[in-house]
Protein backbone atom coordinates (compact mmCIF):
# COMPACT_ATOMS: atom_id res chain seq x y z
CA UNK A 1 0.00 0.00 0.00
CA UNK A 2 1.38 3.42 -0.83
CA UNK A 3 1.68 6.32 1.62
CA UNK A 4 -1.44 8.02 0.27
CA UNK A 5 -3.43 4.84 0.77
CA UNK A 6 -2.19 4.39 4.33
CA UNK A 7 -2.93 8.01 5.11
CA UNK A 8 -6.47 7.68 3.86
CA UNK A 9 -7.15 4.55 5.83
CA UNK A 10 -5.73 5.90 9.07
CA UNK A 11 -7.65 9.14 8.86
CA UNK A 12 -10.94 8.08 7.37
CA UNK A 13 -11.74 4.46 7.86
CA UNK A 14 -12.66 2.19 10.71
CA UNK A 15 -11.89 -0.71 8.39
CA UNK A 16 -11.21 -1.10 4.70
CA UNK A 17 -10.99 -3.90 2.25
CA UNK A 18 -8.26 -6.42 2.97
CA UNK A 19 -6.93 -6.09 -0.53
CA UNK A 20 -3.36 -4.83 -0.67
CA UNK A 21 -2.75 -2.20 -3.29
CA UNK A 22 0.49 -1.29 -4.96
CA UNK A 23 1.73 2.20 -5.55
CA UNK A 24 0.23 4.04 -8.53
CA UNK A 25 3.00 4.81 -10.94
CA UNK A 26 5.14 1.77 -10.31
CA UNK A 27 6.58 0.29 -13.47
CA UNK A 28 7.73 -3.19 -14.35
CA UNK A 29 11.29 -2.01 -13.84
CA UNK A 30 10.50 -1.19 -10.22
CA UNK A 31 8.79 -4.46 -9.38
CA UNK A 32 9.04 -7.92 -10.81
CA UNK A 33 5.77 -9.24 -9.43
CA UNK A 34 2.68 -7.82 -7.76
CA UNK A 35 0.91 -9.97 -5.18
CA UNK A 36 -2.69 -9.05 -4.43
CA UNK A 37 -4.98 -10.57 -1.84
CA UNK A 38 -8.54 -11.19 -2.94
CA UNK A 39 -10.69 -8.37 -1.50
CA UNK A 40 -13.76 -8.93 0.59
CA UNK A 41 -16.82 -7.27 -0.89
CA UNK A 42 -17.10 -5.01 2.12
CA UNK A 43 -16.48 -4.79 5.81
CA UNK A 44 -18.20 -2.93 8.62
CA UNK A 45 -17.00 -1.60 11.95
CA UNK A 46 -20.04 -1.93 14.15
CA UNK A 47 -22.53 -4.69 14.75
CA UNK A 48 -25.31 -2.09 14.52
CA UNK A 49 -24.33 -0.92 11.04
CA UNK A 50 -25.69 -2.64 7.97
CA UNK A 51 -23.19 -4.11 5.52
CA UNK A 52 -24.44 -3.62 1.98
CA UNK A 53 -23.73 -6.18 -0.70
CA UNK A 54 -24.51 -6.61 -4.37
CA UNK A 55 -27.88 -8.24 -4.87
CA UNK A 56 -29.22 -7.38 -8.33
CA UNK A 57 -27.82 -6.37 -11.71
CA UNK A 58 -30.01 -4.78 -14.34
CA UNK A 59 -28.94 -4.60 -17.93
CA UNK A 60 -30.54 -1.90 -20.08
CA UNK A 61 -32.04 -1.97 -23.52
CA UNK A 62 -29.26 0.11 -25.03
CA UNK A 63 -30.91 1.48 -28.13
CA UNK A 64 -28.14 4.12 -28.37
CA UNK A 65 -30.69 6.50 -29.90
CA UNK A 66 -29.27 9.24 -27.73
CA UNK A 67 -25.59 8.60 -28.47
CA UNK A 68 -23.43 10.11 -31.21
CA UNK A 69 -22.94 7.91 -34.27
CA UNK A 70 -20.67 4.96 -33.60
CA UNK A 71 -20.98 5.06 -29.81
CA UNK A 72 -22.72 2.15 -28.11
CA UNK A 73 -23.93 1.40 -24.62
CA UNK A 74 -24.79 3.39 -21.50
CA UNK A 75 -21.99 5.90 -21.87
CA UNK A 76 -23.79 9.03 -20.72
CA UNK A 77 -26.17 9.62 -17.83
CA UNK A 78 -26.45 12.27 -15.17
CA UNK A 79 -28.36 12.49 -11.92
CA UNK A 80 -29.95 9.65 -9.95
CA UNK A 81 -32.88 10.32 -7.65
CA UNK A 82 -34.92 8.28 -5.17
CA UNK A 83 -38.26 9.47 -3.87
CA UNK A 84 -38.45 8.07 -0.34
CA UNK A 85 -42.23 8.35 -0.26
CA UNK A 86 -42.97 6.72 -3.61
CA UNK A 87 -39.92 4.42 -3.28
CA UNK A 88 -39.08 4.97 -6.92
CA UNK A 89 -35.61 5.40 -8.40
CA UNK A 90 -35.01 7.60 -11.44
CA UNK A 91 -31.96 7.84 -13.70
CA UNK A 92 -31.48 10.57 -16.29
CA UNK A 93 -30.27 8.32 -19.13
CA UNK A 94 -28.92 10.35 -22.04
CA UNK A 95 -27.71 7.38 -24.09
CA UNK A 96 -31.25 6.06 -24.44
CA UNK A 97 -33.12 9.39 -24.26
CA UNK A 98 -35.00 7.94 -21.32
CA UNK A 99 -35.81 8.12 -17.67
CA UNK A 100 -34.97 4.69 -16.23
CA UNK A 101 -37.27 3.87 -13.30
CA UNK A 102 -36.84 1.19 -10.65
CA UNK A 103 -39.89 0.37 -8.53
CA UNK A 104 -38.40 -0.32 -5.11
CA UNK A 105 -41.71 -1.30 -3.52
CA UNK A 106 -41.41 -4.87 -4.82
CA UNK A 107 -38.72 -7.53 -4.86
CA UNK A 108 -37.03 -7.86 -7.14
CA UNK A 109 -37.47 -4.21 -8.13
CA UNK A 110 -39.06 -3.81 -11.53
CA UNK A 111 -37.22 -1.76 -14.14
CA UNK A 112 -38.64 0.14 -17.07
CA UNK A 113 -37.20 2.66 -19.48
CA UNK A 114 -39.46 5.56 -20.37
CA UNK A 115 -38.13 6.84 -23.68
CA UNK A 116 -38.79 10.51 -24.40
CA UNK A 117 -37.77 11.36 -27.92
CA UNK A 118 -37.98 15.00 -26.90
CA UNK A 119 -34.86 14.64 -24.75
CA UNK A 120 -31.69 15.84 -26.43
CA UNK A 121 -29.61 12.77 -25.66
CA UNK A 122 -25.81 12.71 -25.56
CA UNK A 123 -24.32 15.17 -28.04
CA UNK A 124 -20.71 14.45 -27.11
CA UNK A 125 -20.68 17.62 -25.00
CA UNK A 126 -22.18 17.66 -21.50
CA UNK A 127 -23.07 21.32 -21.87
CA UNK A 128 -25.62 20.58 -24.58
CA UNK A 129 -26.75 17.08 -23.53
CA UNK A 130 -29.78 15.87 -21.61
CA UNK A 131 -31.62 14.69 -19.60
CA UNK A 132 -29.63 16.07 -16.67
CA UNK A 133 -30.91 17.02 -13.21
CA UNK A 134 -33.96 15.11 -11.92
CA UNK A 135 -36.05 15.20 -8.74
CA UNK A 136 -39.65 14.93 -7.57
CA UNK A 137 -41.62 18.02 -6.55
CA UNK A 138 -45.18 19.08 -5.62
CA UNK A 139 -45.82 16.52 -2.92
CA UNK A 140 -44.23 13.68 -4.91
CA UNK A 141 -46.64 14.06 -7.83
CA UNK A 142 -44.27 15.48 -10.45
CA UNK A 143 -40.82 14.56 -11.73
CA UNK A 144 -38.91 17.58 -13.04
CA UNK A 145 -36.01 17.02 -15.43
CA UNK A 146 -33.42 19.47 -16.73
CA UNK A 147 -32.48 19.22 -20.39
CA UNK A 148 -31.07 21.03 -23.41
CA UNK A 149 -32.94 21.78 -26.62
CA UNK A 150 -31.72 19.86 -29.71
CA UNK A 151 -29.75 22.01 -32.17
CA UNK A 152 -29.95 25.25 -30.15
CA UNK A 153 -28.82 23.81 -26.82
CA UNK A 154 -31.17 26.14 -24.94
CA UNK A 155 -31.85 25.00 -21.39
CA UNK A 156 -35.31 23.76 -20.54
CA UNK A 157 -37.21 21.89 -17.81
CA UNK A 158 -39.63 19.01 -18.36
CA UNK A 159 -42.64 18.44 -16.10
CA UNK A 160 -43.39 14.72 -15.92
CA UNK A 161 -45.74 12.51 -13.95
CA UNK A 162 -43.81 11.08 -11.01
CA UNK A 163 -45.28 7.59 -11.22
CA UNK A 164 -44.42 6.83 -14.84
CA UNK A 165 -42.40 9.78 -16.26
CA UNK A 166 -45.08 10.57 -18.82
CA UNK A 167 -45.17 14.17 -20.03
CA UNK A 168 -47.80 16.24 -18.23
CA UNK A 169 -50.20 18.03 -20.58
CA UNK A 170 -50.12 21.81 -20.77
CA UNK A 171 -52.83 23.54 -18.78
CA UNK A 172 -53.55 26.74 -16.88
CA UNK A 173 -51.03 25.67 -14.23
CA UNK A 174 -48.54 24.26 -16.78
CA UNK A 175 -48.58 26.80 -19.60
CA UNK A 176 -45.39 25.48 -21.24
CA UNK A 177 -43.91 21.98 -21.19
CA UNK A 178 -40.98 21.85 -21.46
CA UNK A 179 -40.31 25.28 -19.99
CA UNK A 180 -37.50 27.14 -21.78
CA UNK A 181 -34.88 29.05 -19.78
CA UNK A 182 -34.43 32.45 -21.48
CA UNK A 183 -30.96 33.66 -22.38
CA UNK A 184 -29.36 30.22 -22.49
CA UNK A 185 -27.57 28.21 -25.14
CA UNK A 186 -26.70 25.32 -22.79
CA UNK A 187 -28.50 22.78 -20.63
CA UNK A 188 -30.56 23.32 -17.51
CA UNK A 189 -28.74 21.10 -15.07
CA UNK A 190 -29.01 20.18 -11.40
CA UNK A 191 -31.64 21.68 -9.12
CA UNK A 192 -33.07 21.59 -5.61
CA UNK A 193 -36.59 21.96 -4.27
CA UNK A 194 -37.84 24.22 -1.48
CA UNK A 195 -41.12 22.58 -0.46
CA UNK A 196 -42.00 25.36 2.01
CA UNK A 197 -41.85 28.18 -0.53
CA UNK A 198 -42.88 26.05 -3.54
CA UNK A 199 -39.71 26.97 -5.36
CA UNK A 200 -37.16 25.15 -7.50
CA UNK A 201 -33.67 26.58 -8.04
CA UNK A 202 -31.99 25.19 -11.17
CA UNK A 203 -28.49 25.91 -12.45
CA UNK A 204 -27.25 26.87 -15.90
CA UNK A 205 -23.58 26.09 -15.17
CA UNK A 206 -22.17 26.40 -18.68
CA UNK A 207 -23.41 29.93 -19.32
CA UNK A 208 -20.95 32.80 -19.09
CA UNK A 209 -21.49 33.95 -16.41
CA UNK A 210 -23.35 30.99 -14.88
CA UNK A 211 -26.63 31.60 -13.10
CA UNK A 212 -29.54 29.92 -11.33
CA UNK A 213 -33.20 30.27 -12.23
CA UNK A 214 -36.05 30.20 -9.71
CA UNK A 215 -39.26 28.48 -10.83
CA UNK A 216 -42.57 28.58 -8.99
CA UNK A 217 -43.74 24.99 -8.66
CA UNK A 218 -47.43 25.91 -8.41
CA UNK A 219 -47.67 27.98 -11.59
CA UNK A 220 -44.66 26.36 -13.32
CA UNK A 221 -43.33 29.81 -14.17
CA UNK A 222 -39.93 31.49 -13.86
CA UNK A 223 -39.96 34.01 -11.02
CA UNK A 224 -36.31 35.01 -10.64
CA UNK A 225 -32.67 34.73 -11.62
CA UNK A 226 -29.38 34.99 -9.72
CA UNK A 227 -26.20 35.64 -11.72
CA UNK A 228 -22.86 34.43 -10.37
CA UNK A 229 -20.59 37.13 -11.80
CA UNK A 230 -19.43 38.86 -8.62
CA UNK A 231 -21.63 41.89 -9.37
CA UNK A 232 -25.22 40.95 -8.52
CA UNK A 233 -27.02 40.19 -5.25
CA UNK A 234 -23.85 39.27 -3.32
CA UNK A 235 -23.21 36.30 -5.63
CA UNK A 236 -19.52 35.46 -6.16
CA UNK A 237 -17.70 35.31 -9.48
CA UNK A 238 -18.06 31.62 -10.39
CA UNK A 239 -15.29 30.84 -12.86
CA UNK A 240 -15.91 27.10 -13.26
CA UNK A 241 -19.66 26.83 -13.37
CA UNK A 242 -22.08 25.69 -10.68
CA UNK A 243 -22.66 22.22 -9.33
CA UNK A 244 -25.04 20.30 -7.06
CA UNK A 245 -27.24 22.29 -4.70
CA UNK A 246 -29.44 21.47 -1.72
CA UNK A 247 -32.24 22.89 0.37
CA UNK A 248 -32.37 22.57 4.15
CA UNK A 249 -35.80 22.31 5.80
CA UNK A 250 -34.26 23.34 9.13
CA UNK A 251 -32.73 26.61 7.89
CA UNK A 252 -35.08 27.24 4.96
CA UNK A 253 -32.10 28.18 2.78
CA UNK A 254 -30.74 27.00 -0.55
CA UNK A 255 -27.09 25.91 -0.62
CA UNK A 256 -25.33 26.18 -3.98
CA UNK A 257 -21.92 24.67 -4.75
CA UNK A 258 -19.53 27.08 -6.45
CA UNK A 259 -16.46 25.03 -7.48
CA UNK A 260 -14.10 27.98 -8.02
CA UNK A 261 -14.24 31.72 -7.30
CA UNK A 262 -12.14 34.32 -9.14
CA UNK A 263 -9.91 31.71 -10.77
CA UNK A 264 -8.85 30.80 -14.28
CA UNK A 265 -11.91 29.96 -16.39
CA UNK A 266 -12.81 26.29 -16.36
CA UNK A 267 -10.32 25.27 -13.66
CA UNK A 268 -10.60 24.26 -10.01
CA UNK A 269 -7.19 25.65 -9.06
CA UNK A 270 -8.60 28.19 -6.61
CA UNK A 271 -10.88 27.73 -3.62
CA UNK A 272 -14.61 27.35 -4.04
CA UNK A 273 -17.50 27.92 -1.65
CA UNK A 274 -21.08 27.15 -0.76
CA UNK A 275 -23.39 30.09 -1.50
CA UNK A 276 -26.18 30.34 1.10
CA UNK A 277 -29.23 31.70 -0.74
CA UNK A 278 -32.39 33.25 0.68
CA UNK A 279 -35.27 31.78 -1.37
CA UNK A 280 -37.58 34.72 -0.67
CA UNK A 281 -35.08 37.46 -1.57
CA UNK A 282 -33.31 35.30 -4.18
CA UNK A 283 -29.99 36.75 -3.06
CA UNK A 284 -26.84 35.32 -1.45
CA UNK A 285 -26.80 35.71 2.34
CA UNK A 286 -23.22 34.57 2.82
CA UNK A 287 -20.49 32.29 1.52
CA UNK A 288 -19.17 29.22 3.32
CA UNK A 289 -15.60 29.17 2.03
CA UNK A 290 -14.04 25.74 1.38
CA UNK A 291 -10.23 25.52 1.80
CA UNK A 292 -8.57 24.40 -1.44
CA UNK A 293 -6.26 21.97 0.32
CA UNK A 294 -9.26 20.19 1.88
CA UNK A 295 -11.63 20.23 -1.08
CA UNK A 296 -10.82 21.33 -4.62
CA UNK A 297 -13.85 21.74 -6.86
CA UNK A 298 -16.78 21.19 -4.46
CA UNK A 299 -19.25 19.39 -6.71
CA UNK A 300 -21.51 16.83 -5.01
CA UNK A 301 -23.72 17.96 -2.13
CA UNK A 302 -25.94 16.19 0.39
CA UNK A 303 -27.75 17.92 3.25
CA UNK A 304 -27.35 15.75 6.36
CA UNK A 305 -28.50 15.89 9.99
CA UNK A 306 -27.59 18.63 12.48
CA UNK A 307 -27.03 21.15 9.68
CA UNK A 308 -24.23 19.07 8.17
CA UNK A 309 -23.41 19.36 4.48
CA UNK A 310 -21.42 16.64 2.73
CA UNK A 311 -19.28 18.01 -0.10
CA UNK A 312 -18.00 15.62 -2.76
CA UNK A 313 -14.87 17.25 -4.17
CA UNK A 314 -14.15 16.47 -7.78
CA UNK A 315 -10.71 17.95 -8.41
CA UNK A 316 -7.25 17.20 -7.06
CA UNK A 317 -5.98 19.78 -4.58
CA UNK A 318 -2.46 21.21 -4.35
CA UNK A 319 -1.39 18.09 -2.43
CA UNK A 320 -2.77 15.78 -5.14
CA UNK A 321 -5.67 14.46 -3.04
CA UNK A 322 -9.29 14.27 -4.10
CA UNK A 323 -11.28 14.39 -0.89
CA UNK A 324 -14.77 14.78 0.44
CA UNK A 325 -15.51 17.06 3.38
CA UNK A 326 -18.34 17.58 5.85
CA UNK A 327 -19.16 21.24 6.48
CA UNK A 328 -21.27 23.00 9.11
CA UNK A 329 -24.15 24.86 7.48
CA UNK A 330 -24.17 27.21 10.47
CA UNK A 331 -20.67 28.66 10.20
CA UNK A 332 -18.84 26.89 7.36
CA UNK A 333 -16.49 25.03 9.71
CA UNK A 334 -14.90 21.92 8.22
CA UNK A 335 -16.14 19.12 10.46
CA UNK A 336 -14.29 16.28 8.74
CA UNK A 337 -11.94 15.70 5.82
CA UNK A 338 -12.49 12.31 4.19
CA UNK A 339 -9.15 12.06 2.51
CA UNK A 340 -8.91 10.35 -0.89
CA UNK A 341 -12.62 9.59 -0.84
CA UNK A 342 -13.37 12.11 -3.58
CA UNK A 343 -13.80 12.48 -7.30
CA UNK A 344 -17.60 12.41 -6.92
CA UNK A 345 -20.31 14.18 -8.89
CA UNK A 346 -23.49 13.28 -6.99
CA UNK A 347 -23.33 12.24 -3.32
CA UNK A 348 -26.25 11.13 -1.17
CA UNK A 349 -27.48 11.14 2.44
CA UNK A 350 -29.67 8.21 3.48
CA UNK A 351 -31.81 9.14 6.51
CA UNK A 352 -32.84 5.50 6.82
CA UNK A 353 -29.48 4.50 8.28
CA UNK A 354 -27.82 7.89 8.85
CA UNK A 355 -25.06 7.36 6.31
CA UNK A 356 -23.59 9.44 3.53
CA UNK A 357 -22.86 7.60 0.28
CA UNK A 358 -19.93 8.68 -1.89
CA UNK A 359 -19.14 7.21 -5.33
CA UNK A 360 -15.38 7.68 -5.29
CA UNK A 361 -12.73 7.56 -7.95
CA UNK A 362 -9.81 9.41 -6.42
CA UNK A 363 -6.66 10.80 -8.01
CA UNK A 364 -4.89 7.45 -8.27
CA UNK A 365 -8.07 5.91 -9.69
CA UNK A 366 -8.14 8.57 -12.40
CA UNK A 367 -4.55 7.98 -13.43
CA UNK A 368 -4.64 6.56 -16.94
CA UNK A 369 -3.08 3.08 -16.97
CA UNK A 370 -0.06 2.80 -19.26
CA UNK A 371 2.08 -0.28 -19.58
CA UNK A 372 2.28 -1.95 -16.19
CA UNK A 373 1.26 1.08 -14.10
CA UNK A 374 -1.34 0.21 -11.47
CA UNK A 375 -4.03 2.55 -10.23
CA UNK A 376 -6.58 2.62 -7.42
CA UNK A 377 -10.12 1.23 -7.41
CA UNK A 378 -13.56 2.76 -7.72
CA UNK A 379 -15.46 2.38 -4.46
CA UNK A 380 -18.64 3.38 -2.71
CA UNK A 381 -17.82 4.93 0.66
CA UNK A 382 -20.46 4.80 3.42
CA UNK A 383 -19.77 7.43 6.08
CA UNK A 384 -21.59 7.49 9.42
CA UNK A 385 -23.07 10.97 9.94
CA UNK A 386 -22.83 10.62 13.73
CA UNK A 387 -19.09 9.83 13.82
CA UNK A 388 -18.11 11.32 10.44
CA UNK A 389 -15.96 8.26 9.82
CA UNK A 390 -15.96 5.70 7.03
CA UNK A 391 -17.97 2.68 8.13
CA UNK A 392 -17.92 0.60 4.97
CA UNK A 393 -16.20 0.55 1.62
CA UNK A 394 -17.83 -1.32 -1.23
CA UNK A 395 -15.50 -2.35 -4.04
CA UNK A 396 -17.10 -1.40 -7.35
CA UNK A 397 -14.52 -1.66 -10.11
CA UNK A 398 -10.83 -2.19 -10.62
CA UNK A 399 -9.01 0.40 -12.68
CA UNK A 400 -5.86 -1.76 -12.66
CA UNK A 401 -5.18 -2.05 -16.31
CA UNK A 402 -6.06 -5.27 -18.01
CA UNK A 403 -8.18 -3.13 -20.33
CA UNK A 404 -6.58 -0.32 -22.28
CA UNK A 405 -7.96 3.11 -21.53
CA UNK A 406 -8.04 5.83 -24.16
CA UNK A 407 -7.00 9.40 -23.55
CA UNK A 408 -8.30 11.19 -20.48
CA UNK A 409 -9.85 9.64 -17.38
CA UNK A 410 -10.95 6.01 -17.20
CA UNK A 411 -14.70 5.38 -17.03
CA UNK A 412 -15.91 6.20 -13.56
CA UNK A 413 -18.98 5.83 -11.42
CA UNK A 414 -20.32 9.25 -10.49
CA UNK A 415 -24.01 9.05 -9.60
CA UNK A 416 -25.69 7.29 -6.67
CA UNK A 417 -28.98 7.29 -4.76
CA UNK A 418 -30.53 5.28 -1.93
CA UNK A 419 -33.96 4.35 -0.62
CA UNK A 420 -34.53 5.08 3.06
CA UNK A 421 -37.41 2.61 3.32
CA UNK A 422 -37.46 -0.87 4.73
CA UNK A 423 -35.41 -2.45 3.35
CA UNK A 424 -32.84 0.22 2.62
CA UNK A 425 -31.35 -0.05 -0.85
CA UNK A 426 -28.48 1.60 -2.70
CA UNK A 427 -28.74 1.99 -6.46
CA UNK A 428 -25.63 2.59 -8.57
CA UNK A 429 -25.54 3.05 -12.35
CA UNK A 430 -22.28 1.89 -13.95
CA UNK A 431 -21.20 3.37 -17.29
CA UNK A 432 -19.89 1.22 -20.11
CA UNK A 433 -16.76 2.85 -21.44
CA UNK A 434 -13.06 2.70 -20.64
CA UNK A 435 -11.13 1.47 -17.63
CA UNK A 436 -11.10 -2.10 -16.43
CA UNK A 437 -14.32 -4.06 -16.35
CA UNK A 438 -16.68 -3.41 -13.42
CA UNK A 439 -16.70 -6.32 -11.03
CA UNK A 440 -17.33 -7.24 -7.40
CA UNK A 441 -14.44 -9.40 -6.30
CA UNK A 442 -11.00 -10.18 -7.70
CA UNK A 443 -10.05 -8.93 -11.17
CA UNK A 444 -11.30 -11.16 -13.97
CA UNK A 445 -10.24 -9.83 -17.37
CA UNK A 446 -12.92 -10.08 -20.03
CA UNK A 447 -15.83 -10.46 -17.60
CA UNK A 448 -17.99 -7.57 -16.47
CA UNK A 449 -20.62 -7.17 -13.82
CA UNK A 450 -23.06 -6.33 -16.61
CA UNK A 451 -22.47 -9.78 -18.11
CA UNK A 452 -23.33 -11.53 -14.87
CA UNK A 453 -26.01 -14.20 -15.19
CA UNK A 454 -27.91 -16.36 -12.75
CA UNK A 455 -30.15 -15.77 -9.77
CA UNK A 456 -30.96 -12.20 -8.97
CA UNK A 457 -30.18 -10.91 -12.46
CA UNK A 458 -32.82 -9.13 -14.47
CA UNK A 459 -32.40 -7.36 -17.77
CA UNK A 460 -34.23 -5.30 -20.34
CA UNK A 461 -32.77 -6.43 -23.63
CA UNK A 462 -29.41 -8.20 -23.61
CA UNK A 463 -26.79 -6.70 -21.30
CA UNK A 464 -23.21 -6.93 -22.47
CA UNK A 465 -19.79 -5.74 -21.46
CA UNK A 466 -20.31 -2.71 -23.69
CA UNK A 467 -23.75 -1.97 -22.36
CA UNK A 468 -23.38 -0.64 -18.83
CA UNK A 469 -25.83 -1.57 -16.10
CA UNK A 470 -27.61 -0.54 -12.90
CA UNK A 471 -26.81 -2.44 -9.71
CA UNK A 472 -28.83 -2.65 -6.51
CA UNK A 473 -27.27 -3.31 -3.12
CA UNK A 474 -28.99 -4.48 0.07
CA UNK A 475 -27.81 -5.35 3.54
CA UNK A 476 -27.83 -9.17 4.07
CA UNK A 477 -30.58 -9.00 6.68
CA UNK A 478 -32.64 -7.00 4.22
CA UNK A 479 -32.24 -9.75 1.65
CA UNK A 480 -33.84 -12.21 4.06
CA UNK A 481 -36.77 -9.85 4.55
CA UNK A 482 -37.13 -9.40 0.81
CA UNK A 483 -37.04 -13.13 0.10
CA UNK A 484 -39.71 -13.72 2.74
CA UNK A 485 -41.88 -10.95 1.31
CA UNK A 486 -41.45 -12.30 -2.21
CA UNK A 487 -42.45 -15.79 -1.06
CA UNK A 488 -45.58 -14.40 0.61
CA UNK A 489 -46.51 -12.55 -2.54
CA UNK A 490 -46.00 -15.75 -4.54
CA UNK A 491 -48.31 -17.68 -2.24
CA UNK A 492 -50.92 -14.95 -2.53
CA UNK A 493 -50.70 -15.18 -6.32
CA UNK A 494 -51.26 -18.95 -6.23
CA UNK A 495 -54.32 -18.54 -4.02
CA UNK A 496 -55.76 -16.03 -6.45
Amino acid sequence: MNSKGREMMSRCAHTFLSKKKQMAGMTIGAIAMLAMAVPALSQETSGTDEAFQLTLVYGLNNTNIGNPTGVTGLVSFDISWVDNTLHLYYLADRSNKSIDILDLNVFPPTLKQVVNMGFTGFTGNNDTSGPDGAATVNNHTELWVGDATPTTGQGRVWFLKATDASVLPTSASIPQNPLSIPGTTTRADEFCYDSKDNLVMIASPAESPPFVTFIDTVGHKIVGKLIFDGKHDNAPNATNGLEQCGWSPSTGKFYQNVPAINGPDGQDTVAGAIAVIDPKKMTVDKLLHIPLEDCAGPQGMAIGPDDQILEGCNAAGPNGHRNSVVVSAKNGKILAVLQDLGGADEVWFNPGDGHYIIPSCNTACRTRPTGFVLTFDEVLGLVDSSTLQLDQTIFVASQNGNTTVGTGNPRTIHSVAADAGNPQQIILPIPATGGNTPQFGPPAPGQTLCDKTGAGISAIGSPSSAGGCIVVLFAPQNNDQLASSAKERGNDDKQQ
